[in-house]
């Protein structure tokens, strides 16, 4: 297969030179059973045209020859099959847990690129055989004008069963049913308060009986200030108080951010009629989940909040999921994420609503990405699991931009609405019955910023301190609740 004597077509230098650097690195990595740092672009590439970013671009593969060449190359050929082998020697035959998400897709994309290249009995197949169940991935198929295998879930009939579109003009009938006031809980805001603005007027909030929670990352992008400074306007730090209630992204631990807001909490919880209501940045944790159900259990309040501290939220600690967990539910970046199960989460009667996730990584062509039974919100670009009772409410107001298909919004969920279809479903949340009931999911397009220059004076929110419980490791390594949040 590798022959050195053999005249090359394409420039590899660049493949070169990225080996020389992050080589020996990937090989440990997969030698331990599981990648930790990002080099997959130029270990294992895949076909140009596959990934949207500059990066996947530039060492896209073109064509099979390319890959053919990549293979013959003495020096990238040799490591390919020699880490390709590597992946081989793992125990574990989970793609998403050796390489998280969504390297296991690209894993399966470049493997299928370089058994195409290759004998039907080279290691690449054997990697496709061990974690794919031999199937290769359609969208290179595709890409290279072969045929493919249609994937039964991903028909268009499959695609559409999967979509509501509901309109969300129904707010003042909600209210007209609960004139003491609404919950609702909003994605990621990235410094957009013009959007903001707009959704808080769609919803008609009133700070005098409304309470609003926000999911975290109000730092990069848009506005840091002006969006920071209309959220003062209704903070509160007392939850039983209405307004603003807020919650910490990753944006706010780490990434350099403007604000760090060390004092609110990263998971909240509300006691709703039917449902309990579990708050997150970007997913949940089994071990965090079982800690506060028991916590919650003990004693009855209409809110409960936490806060982590480093040594469970960190790099590789065990709830660092809580707020990294990436593309929703089956994101395995980390060897302790495992979030709640069906069952439990269903016995506890929770649901999880988190962000940090835009909708436009989990919407790749005709097909989704989100567990395995979910819904999607064609309008306001939402995704409910039914599996796991868990909402993504990330609505891609920082445009990121993974897919042709670019949307820029805002979105939020009323709990009201909520309670009243899990009451529905006798405490589950049934697509059947979310289909049939009122619309409780409320979006805005993104709107640029009006106005940059405004008071920034946020003491109310760099000082707050509301109440919240601390979770941290004890001397034995296991979680535990501390009352104070210093």
């Amino acid at each position: 297969m590798i022959n050195a004597g053999i005249p090359m077509k394409y420039d590899l230098s660049k493949f070169v030179l990225a080996h020389r650097s992050y080589y020996s690195t990937a090989l440990s990595e997969m030698k331990n059973g599981r990648k930790a740092s990002h080099w997959m672009w130029y270990i294992f590439p895949q076909l140009k045209g596959l990934g949207k970013s500059s990066t996947s671009s530039y060492y896209g593969i073109t064509d099979l020859e390319e890959a053919k060449d990549f293979l013959n190359d003495a020096y990238l050929g040799s490591n390919l099959l020699e880490i390709s082998s590597a992946l081989l020697e793992i125990e574990c035959n989970d793609a998403s847990k050796v390489m998280g998400k969504p390297d296991d897709l690209k894993l399966k994309s470049s493997m299928t690129l370089f058994a195409l290249a290759s004998s039907k009995e080279s290691v690449f197949q054997q990697v496709l055989d061990k974690y794919f169940g031999g199937k290769m991935d359609h969208r290179t198929l595709k890409l290279l004008g072969m045929p493919f295998e249609g994937h039964k879930e991903n028909s268009p009939k499959k695609y559409e069963e999967r979509i509501i579109q509901i309109p969300d003009d129904n707010i003042q009938s909600i209210r007209n049913r609960y004139p003491g006031g609404l919950h609702f809980v909003v994605g990621d805001t990235h410094g957009e308060s013009t959007t903001l603005r707009l959704l808080m007027d769609k919803i008609q909030f009133n700070p005098q009986i409304d309470h609003v929670y926000f999911l975290g990352d109000y730092n990069c992008g848009g506005n840091v200030y002006a969006l920071l400074h209309d959220i003062a306007k209704y903070y509160q730090e007392d939850y039983s108080i209405p307004g603003f209630h807020l919650i910490r992204g990753n944006h706010e631990r780490e990434l350099y951010p403007i604000f760090e807001l060390k004092n609110m909490p990263d998971i909240i919880v509300i006691r709703g009629t039917v449902m309990n209501y579990y708050l997150a940045h970007a997913g949940m944790v089994d071990k965090a989940f079982d800690l506060i159900n028991k916590d919650i259990e003990s004693t009855y309040k209409p809110v409960y909040a936490y806060a982590l501290d480093e040594t469970v939220a960190g790099y590789d600690a065990p709830l660092r999921q809580v707020v990294w967990s990436r593309n929703g539910l089956y994101s395995q970046r980390s060897h302790y994420h495992v979030w709640p199960s069906e069952k439990s989460l269903q016995a506890a009667n929770a649901c999880i609503i988190h962000g940090h996730t835009p909708f436009s990584q989990l919407k790749r062509g005709n097909f989704f990405s989100y567990g395995d039974r979910m819904l999607f919100w064609e309008n306001q670009k939402v995704w409910f699991a039914e599996d796991l009772q868990s909402f993504d409410i990330d609505s891609n107001v920082k445009g990121r931009f993974d897919t042709s298909d670019l949307y820029r919004g805002l979105s939020c969920v009323c709990l009201e609405m909520i309670d009243e279809i899990a009451a529905k479903g006798n405490g589950v949340l049934k697509r059947e019955v979310l289909r049939e009931s009122e619309n409780f999911v409320f979006s805005v397009p993104h709107t640029p910023i009006e106005n940059t220059n405004v008071d920034t004076d946020l003491s109310n929110l760099l000082q707050a301190k509301p109440a919240m419980k601390r979770i941290l490791l004890d001397n034995d390594g296991m979680l535990q609740l501390r009352d104070d949040h210093a």
